[in-house]
C-alpha cells in the first residue's frame, strides 16, 4: 500500500442496542444510505458492494452471499458484490479486500456495509455460541474455557506481571462509559458509570465482575472507500489510510506466540510500529487512540503496545481520567464494545467508522478537537490476531 493511495469519504450508523423489531436487512439499508448520503456521492458512483458476514445470521449471510444488498439499495452501476469475515477483524480484512478492487481499476467507489441482530436468538443461543466460539474443542472446552473464563485469566496474568490493580481495570471501563456518554447511537448512552460500580457489579469470572464483560446488540454501519484522487476532487475533509501493520498468534489460546499472557503486547508492538513507520508518524503525533479490546485488560495491552504510554503503566494513565473526554489521550471515543455494544464481527467497523467521524470533524459532542491522526486496531479470535490502522485528515509528507 502506498501511503494516502485510499481513503473514506462517509460514514453511516444506526444505534447500537437491543432492537428485535429491526431486522439485520434494515440495518444494513439504513446504514448504507446514510453513508452515501454523508459522501455527497449518486448510489450508481458505487462500483462494488462489500458486506461483513453476521455472525449467527444464516437467512442474513445467504441474502449477502448472493448479492441482495446492490439490488435493494439500488446500486445500478456496481460491479462487485461480495463477503468477508474474520472475526473481529473482520473491519481490517474487508477493507483490505476493498483496496484491492480500487487498486484493480474495475472501479473507484466501494460501499462496505455491516449489520448484526443479536435480539432474534435467545440467551441460551447466545450463550452457547460464544461457548464453542474460538475454543479448543479438544484442548480448551473441557477446563471452561469460555470467552468470559479465558478474558479473566488473561487479566489475572496482566495484573500479576504489571502490578494493575482491579481499580485501574475498572477505570477503563469507567472512560469507555464517559465516551459512549456523549454518542447518541451507543447503547449505554444514558447511563453514568463510576468504578465504585464496576467492582460492586455481579461477578462473572474472577476478577472480571458483570461491568467489565460487553454486552451483545444489535447494529451496524458503512463507508464509502475510493481512491484519494477522486477524493480529493468531492470530500471537503478526506480521511486516508496512511500505515497498516498486522500479526497473528494462533487458533486456540494454548498455541499462542507469546505464552506469558501478561507480556502480550510485547507480541503487538511490532505491527504497531510498522503501521507509524509506513505513515512517517510516531505515537507522538496521535491525537486519537482508537482501541478495540472487549475487555478491559486487552484495552490496556494494547494501549502498552502503542507507545504513548510506557508498558504496564496503561492502568495508571485510565485511572488518571487522561484517557476520557478532554484528557490528554483520548482513547476509543465511542465507548467500544464494552459501552458503545458489542455486534460480533462489528465493533471493529463501529471504532473505525468513529475514526473517520473524528477525523472530519463529524463526532459531535465527542468531538476532540483538531484532531488529525488517530491510530486505531481490531483483531478477532480468541486474541488470534492483530490489525493496527494509521489514518490522518492530511497526508504526511515523506
Amino acid at each position: 500500500m502506498s501511503k494516502g493511495e485510499f481513503a473514506i469519504i462517509g460514514t453511516g450508523e444506526v444505534p447500537c442496542g437491543i432492537y428485535p423489531e429491526r431486522s439485520e436487512f434494515e440495518i444494513a439499508y439504513t446504514a448504507a444510505r446514510l453513508a452515501i448520503r454523508d459522501a455527497g456521492i449518486d448510489k450508481n458512483e458505487i462500483g462494488a458492494v462489500l458486506g461483513a458476514a453476521h455472525i449467527m445470521g444464516a437467512e442474513y449471510n445467504t441474502e449477502l452471499f448472493f448479492g441482495r444488498l446492490p439490488e435493494a439499495i439500488g446500486a445500478k452501476g456496481c460491479k462487485i458484490t461480495g463477503a468477508t469475515i474474520s472475526g473481529g477483524g473482520s473491519s481490517f480484512t474487508i477493507r483490505k479486500t476493498a483496496e484491492g478492487i480500487l487498486r484493480s481499476g474495475e472501479t473507484d467507489t466501494v460501499l462496505v456495509v455491516h449489520a448484526q441482530r443479536f435480539s432474534q436468538f435467545s440467551m441460551n443461543e447466545q450463550s452457547k455460541y460464544f461457548a464453542i466460539a474460538g475454543s479448543d474443542l479438544e484442548w480448551d472446552l473441557p477446563y471452561g474455557m469460555t470467552y468470559n473464563a479465558l478474558a479473566a485469566m488473561m487479566t489475572q496474568g496482566y495484573m500479576a506481571y504489571t502490578g494493575t490493580t482491579i481499580e485501574q481495570i475498572a477505570a477503563v471501563c469507567v472512560s469507555h462509559r464517559k465516551w459512549a456518554n456523549l454518542q447518541p447511537n451507543a447503547m449505554f448512552h444514558k447511563k453514568t458509570l463510576t468504578v465504585e460500580q464496576v467492582l460492586k457489579s455481579r461477578m462473572v469470572a474472577y476478577p472480571l465482575t458483570a461491568f467489565m464483560c460487553n454486552v451483545l446488540a444489535d447494529g451496524g454501519c458503512a463507508y464509502i472507500m475510493t481512491t484519494a484522487e477522486k477524493a480529493k476532487k468531492i470530500c471537503e475533509r478526506p480521511v486516508y489510510i496512511l500505515g497498516e501493520g498486522s500479526r497473528y498468534s494462533h487458533r486456540s489460546i494454548t498455541n499462542a506466540v507469546c505464552k506469558d499472557y501478561g507480556r502480550m503486547n510485547e507480541f503487538f508492538e511490532p505491527a504497531a510500529k510498522r503501521a507509524y513507520e509506513e505513515a512517517g508518524l510516531g505515537p507522538e503525533d496521535m491525537d486519537i487512540f482508537e482501541i478495540y479490546g472487549a475487555y478491559p485488560f486487552f484495552t490496556l495491552m494494547v494501549a502498552d503496545a502503542l507507545g504513548f504510554v510506557k508498558p504496564g503503566q496503561s492502568g495508571a494513565l485510565f485511572k488518571s481520567g487522561e484517557t476520557a473526554p478532554g484528557g490528554k489521550f483520548p482513547c476509543t471515543t465511542n465507548g467500544e464494545a464494552m459501552s458503545f455494544g458489542h455486534t460480533g464481527t462489528g465493533v471493529g467497523f463501529a471504532v473505525f467508522v468513529e475514526g473517520v467521524r473524528q477525523l472530519q470533524g463529524k463526532a459531535g459532542r465527542a468531538q476532540v478537537p483538531g484532531a488529525k491522526f488517530l491510530i486505531e486496531d481490531c483483531g478477532g479470535g480468541a486474541f488470534m490476531d492483530i490489525h493496527f490502522t494509521v489514518m490522518g485528515n492530511e497526508i504526511p509528507k515523506s
